[in-house]
């Protein structure tokens, strides 16, 4: 019997749910599940795998699954984000916890998760931006400041990315005028005070799932060290160019953390603190 607890938002949801997929493709014989899936939301947006989003749904199912860890004294393993992801030994009766911000596990997967958003999202989407998008190519800015200026459990420290990186990188676009630049944040009023209105620009204030869909579907993102924003271009179905912040939350000290987030699918821009 093998646990994989439920942690953090949206982003960082997916990176679990893949990593179970991960643990029960090689526990093929031991009952492998979410100890807390009364957390996750990933079923409302998703359309997943077999009766997942059933499963996740149900308040059966998390009542069974709340309980195995307590009844079976499963033993909590912590996967640490700043050792490298590698093949390891899995271990019965453990409740694994971690973030697994890396594309190894996913890349790993001989049956991979589409993570297909549902049409129901997909249609709010095309009403609010389909002919935009399918008229002018696009550039998305993301921009994540709130809860990473103070951000830790035990240790409050700023992680955001400095604003002089995000107008270095969209003044580094060829013929940036003749895009529509969507800025995507959950600060935009300061967003607004760095960035000007201009004529292509565009301030979004959507619900997350439509801001997904906007940095999924962009030519140009430019993102945040954000698992949000990691995954709506790592999903994305288009040829897209994506610059995202070298070493991620490790910026400040020259140092990739987590380890493995820095996939071959991105380019990676040095960041000045």
């Amino acid at each position: 019997m093998i646990g994989v607890r439920f942690d953090g938002r949206l982003g960082n949801q997916l990176f679990q749910y893949v990593f179970l997929k991960y643990m029960k493709e090689k526990e093929t014989k031991r009952m492998v599940f979410f100890s807390n899936p009364h957390h996750a939301y990933i079923e409302k947006y998703f359309d997943l795998e077999g009766n997942d989003n059933f499963l996740l749904g149900s308040k059966g199912y998390s009542a069974i699954t709340r309980v195995l860890p307590t009844l079976f004294s499963l033993k909590n393993i912590f996967i640490h984000n700043w050792v490298i992801p590698k093949p390891f030994k899995i271990k019965n009766n453990s409740l694994y916890r971690g973030y697994f911000q890396s594309a190894y596990y996913y890349e790993q997967l001989k049956k991979k998760p589409q993570f297909k958003i549902k049409k129901a999202f997909v249609d709010d989407f095309q009403n609010q931006y389909g002919e935009l998008f399918a008229n002018h190519k696009i550039v998305v800015v993301h921009i994540r400041r709130t809860d990473y200026m103070s951000y830790g459990e035990r240790r409050k420290r700023d992680i955001s990315l400095p604003m002089p990186y995000f107008k270095e990188r969209l003044n580094a676009i060829e013929n940036s005028e003749n895009y529509k630049v969507i800025f995507v944040s959950d600060d935009m009023e300061h967003v607004k005070k760095v960035f000007p209105p201009q004529h292509n620009f565009i301030f979004s204030s959507n619900n997350e799932i439509i801001d997904f869909q906007i940095i999924q579907n962009a030519d140009i993102a430019i993102i945040s060290n954000s698992t949000f924003a990691w995954w709506a271009c790592y999903l994305s179905p288009k040829k897209n160019k994506v610059y995202a912040p070298k070493n991620w939350f490790g910026f400040k000290i020259g140092r990739e953390h987590p380890r493995g987030i820095m996939t071959d699918r991105f380019e990676w821009c040095d960041v000045n603190p």
